[in-house]
């Protein structure tokens, strides 16, 4: 099976569009969304609107549970806070709906998909480093986890070394590596950050990840998207424009 597995739209059908189209070219056969559909970006509507077209399995972000009223924003920056309460206000009873039928972790041919972590979805804690990642991959059975939320593109890898003084036991080696395109190996299992569709913090572009679970390839494409009519679509709204644009 060819996946595409995304994150992070943010509201920016645009650079969803975009991403999408590319992913066609590779002949993806199923196209996966780690969550966070909705907060930040100009169009709420229009983003969910493609998801649900094209049945596009998507899992409940941070900000997907905000928008629904699941979880509280206190602790939220304010702009967060404000977009998501708006959002929530643009959406129609049908799309809220949607969003609260969201699964925290999605589950396919030996891959698995949440926003944040799995071994407590509902609370969206980051994975910033190799002892975060290691706790998810020992929680899963699957080879190959995928998470979005800190909309940077990150790679750990792991694996059970039998040790030296009893064969019986294992000691866990994970370690983080540098996102690059690589082929699936013997025993090692892996956690890949995907990134943001459409709402970049440091770099300028989209980025996402295409998985071959038959050969095991896996390749991280990042493009750009219309800044510009981006920037557009907030200011048309009254929206503050973000630091990194």
């Amino acid at each position: 099976m060819k996946y595409a597995i995304i994150s992070d739209v943010h509201a920016n059908p645009t650079a969803l569009e975009k991403v999408l189209a590319d992913s066609a070219r590779y002949g993806v056969e199923k196209v996966i969304c780690a969550g966070d559909v909705v907060g930040y970006g100009p169009d709420p509507v229009g983003a969910i609107r493609i998801l649900r077209e094209r049945n596009i399995p998507v899992v409940m972000g941070n900000h997907d549970a905000a928008v629904a009223g699941w979880r509280d924003t206190g602790d939220m920056i304010p702009h967060a806070r404000d977009t998501d309460a708006r959002h929530h206000d643009e959406l129609g009873a049908d799309d809220l709906e949607w969003i609260r039928s969201l699964p925290y972790v999605y589950a396919d041919e030996n891959i698995a998909v949440a926003h944040a972590n799995f071994v407590n979805p509902q609370m969206m804690a980051y994975i910033h480093d190799q002892t975060d990642a290691r706790h998810s991959l020992v929680f899963r059975d699957e080879r190959v986890l995928f998470v979005g939320h800190t909309h940077l593109e990150a790679l750990f890898a792991l694996k059970f070394v039998p040790c030296n003084s009893n064969p019986v036991l294992h000691h866990i080696d994970c370690r983080q590596v540098e996102p690059r395109d690589f082929r699936t190996v013997g025993e090692w299992r892996y956690l890949v950050n995907v990134g943001t569709v459409g709402y970049p913090r440091v770099k300028d572009y989209s980025s996402y990840v295409l998985y071959d679970s038959a050969t095991g390839d896996l390749l991280f494409r990042r493009m750009t998207f219309d800044f510009a009519g981006y920037v557009s679509a907030l200011r048309a709204k009254s929206m503050p424009v973000p630091a990194w644009l």
